[in-house]
């Protein structure tokens, strides 16, 4: 079958066409290779990365994040007493009452949270602001006081853990939990005992246990409490909740659940995603771009093929008028060309496939070692499939759309006027 697909006259004519120039037939080629790889290195290089950051998002942050917020305006109490639309209450320099953060009834929505379809776990939490002092050394993290078995199954802590051993915060009363950020910048290492101050207190804690999770903002703010230890820091007692986490067996449905949550319970519920919108606005722009350049070197090399085949149909101008003279119809001419421009979409589409299949595999094998939103000793590549048979449809479709005009053209030559012309 591969015989007779060979021996086809058409087929036949725009083989010698492109051998007859191999140099522009390379070059041709060659650019259609370029933006085929530079697309699966980019999207591959950028995917990777917001994948690895998407995955230590979801397995780091409560899907739903159920908090008492206070109201930032809250009215005052002459305007509850004079509230007629022909009065004015105007109150000068007002001072803001302390709102408590604390979470009514807690045991009771965690227990009816826990039952709802859908979720697949829940744990308490006390947060708090707080210094932590090492000889000289201090630095302003968030305290969390956790109850550590549901937290640890609910975010996989042991994962995360580079030194020490998380369970013994349920043996050792002033244990804590601190990010590597944390540990390092304080100097700290396992069982040195550091000091917590609060606003309303001031304790000694041994450190039980280090984490990484190579996102920056968590590892340099981390810092996990008994659950009880946190309240006797707020002078608080062991009913004192100011949140709650919640994991979801379906993460895509966390802004569902927070709507309803909010309705259910006059609660503030927020997703992870809304959490890190910021984020997720850093990747849009991120795809935007990378799609614009892949689309630019395509589309460049689209108009190299274009310039090509105009030239070979003015170089071949007595070669068409002699086909067209033995009975070559305009739809064969046509399919000629069309077939050039086929054979240079896909002989550059699968050099680019490979090249750019190489080129991601030695990037992810190079160490790297990078900071700052996330921490990274190799570059995360994305191999998906998706993107080689994108990459290989565009080139084809670029390349075929890029020979139709100039196929089109050649198929419209009157060979009398060319051979006259001679």
């Amino acid at each position: 079958m591969i015989a007779q697909f060979a021996n086809r006259p058409v087929l036949r004519i725009a083989f010698v066409h492109l051998l007859s120039k191999k140099r522009q037939t390379l070059v041709a080629m060659l650019g259609v290779m370029f933006g085929i790889t530079v697309f699966i290195f980019q999207a591959g290089l950028i995917t990777g990365l917001q994948t690895f950051m998407l995955d230590k998002i979801v397995n780091n942050s409560p899907h739903v994040h159920l908090y008492n917020e206070p109201d930032k305006n809250p009215p005052s109490i002459l305007s509850k007493i004079y509230h007629e639309s022909d009065q004015m209450v105007v109150v000068r320099n007002q001072k803001q009452k302390e709102i408590d953060k604390k979470i009514r009834n807690p045991k009771g929505i965690m227990d009816l949270i826990s039952k709802l379809p859908g979720v697949l776990g829940v744990a308490p939490n006390v947060a708090t602001q707080a210094i932590v002092k090492a000889g000289v050394k201090q630095i302003p993290v968030t305290i969390s006081g956790v109850e550590i078995d549901k937290e640890d199954a609910l975010f996989n802590l042991h994962k995360d853990q580079i030194a020490g051993d998380l369970k013994r915060l349920n043996i050792i009363s002033n244990g804590i939990i601190l990010g590597k950020g944390v540990a390092d910048k304080l100097g700290a290492s396992i069982d040195d005992v550091i000091t917590v101050a609060t606003t309303l207190s001031t304790v000694d804690m041994k450190v039980v246990s280090i984490t990484s999770t190579g996102i920056t903002a968590i590892d340099d703010n981390r810092a996990m409490v008994n659950l009880r230890i946190a309240q006797k820091l707020m002078n608080k007692d062991k009913l004192y909740i100011t949140d709650i986490n919640m994991k979801l067996k379906d993460v895509d449905k966390a802004d569902a659940m927070s709507e309803d949550l909010t309705k259910l319970f006059g609660l503030r519920a927020q997703s992870w995603k809304e959490a890190n919108a910021n984020v997720f606005s850093v990747f849009k722009i991120q795809n935007i771009a990378t799609y614009l350049v892949i689309t630019s070197i395509l589309i460049v090399a689209g108009f190299g093929i274009f310039n090509i085949l105009m030239m070979m149909i003015y170089e071949k101008m007595t070669d068409i008028a002699v086909l067209k003279s033995i009975g070559y119809k305009n739809r064969d001419i046509r399919n000629i060309f069309m077939v050039e421009a086929v054979v240079i979409g896909f002989v550059g589409g699968v050099l680019g496939l490979m090249h750019g299949w190489l080129a991601s595999y030695v990037a992810s094998k190079i160490e790297v070692k990078l900071a700052g939103l996330v921490t990274l000793d190799h570059l995360t590549i994305n191999f998906d499939p998706m993107f080689y048979a994108a990459g290989f449809a565009f080139a084809l479709c670029t390349t075929a759309l890029a020979g139709y005009f100039p196929a089109l053209k050649a198929s419209k030559i009157d060979p009398v006027e060319i051979i006259r012309g001679h």
